[in-house]
């Protein structure tokens, strides 16, 4: 049976529905013995459908521009749209803690420390090439910090989206022990860098296997790249490959 028009809602009758499945899914997540982990799994799909459905009545996901000249839709991802010199050229003008450290640090020096970390503790290629790209996905969003980004499952269920479209566009053969490895040191090594920004008094620095490189801003573009060639990676839309 086709729905007639009395049946269908208004904008403002959905809106209002919406609301109060919102608050029957808070009361019911209240009693549920869930992880935080499950719950943001949850948070993050819903919000992300209903980003998805906020575009569609916009005209769809809209377009930025690129360093390299093209265009890419962050929400929508085209793997074939991402580059290395896309990457490089956004995380080594993009500074750690929204600026607020005692000096400009850029995701890219993070992101080769990463790197170099999993290496020394014997982690696999594909490891030291995710710990590299593992923030590729704020060349194109921009570094949200942590503390924010736990109460923005829209913001979390878009990057989970691109970091899927870049270990494509860059044919990561990732395995579950190769990105566990890399979370644990990406969180050790952002210990180490709040302690080295904020003071030890504030933050526990952890021991490291590989102290960050003392690099100059005009140096840390070429780093990430040189660190990109040493271990091989190369997307098809990068032309100097």
């Amino acid at each position: 049976m086709e729905a007639t028009e009395s049946d269908i809602d208004s904008p403002e009758q959905a809106l209002e529905r919406l609301e109060t499945d919102l608050e029957t899914l808070e009361a019911t997540l209240a009693g549920a013995d869930l992880s935080p982990a499950q719950r943001r799994q949850l948070f993050e799909s819903l919000v992300g459908q209903v980003q998805d459905v906020l575009a569609e009545t916009n005209g769809g996901h809209l377009e930025i521009n690129t360093h390299s000249g093209g265009q890419i839709t962050p929400l929508e991802p085209d793997s074939a749209a991402i580059t290395l010199e896309d990457i490089t050229h956004a995380l080594s003008n993009l500074s750690r803690f929204t600026g607020q450290g005692t000096g400009f640090y850029s995701v890219a020096r993070h992101a080769i420390h990463v790197s170099r970390e999993v290496e020394a503790r014997g982690g696999s290629l594909e490891a030291q090439r995710w710990g590299l790209l593992h923030d590729a996905s704020e060349a194109y969003f921009a570094d949200v910090p942590a503390p924010v980004k736990q109460s923005l499952p829209g913001y979390t269920h878009a990057e989970k989206r691109f970091q899927d479209a870049v270990i494509d566009a860059f044919d990561l053969a990732l395995k579950d022990d190769d990105s566990d490895l890399v979370n644990t040191i990406d969180s050790a090594v952002g210990r180490f860098e709040l302690a080295m920004h904020f003071g030890d008094e504030q933050f526990d620095r952890p021991t490291l296997a590989v102290e960050p490189s003392d690099l100059e801003l005009s140096e840390v573009k070429p780093a990430f790249l040189s660190r990109a060639q040493t271990l091989g990676i190369c997307s098809a839309s990068d032309t100097s490959c």
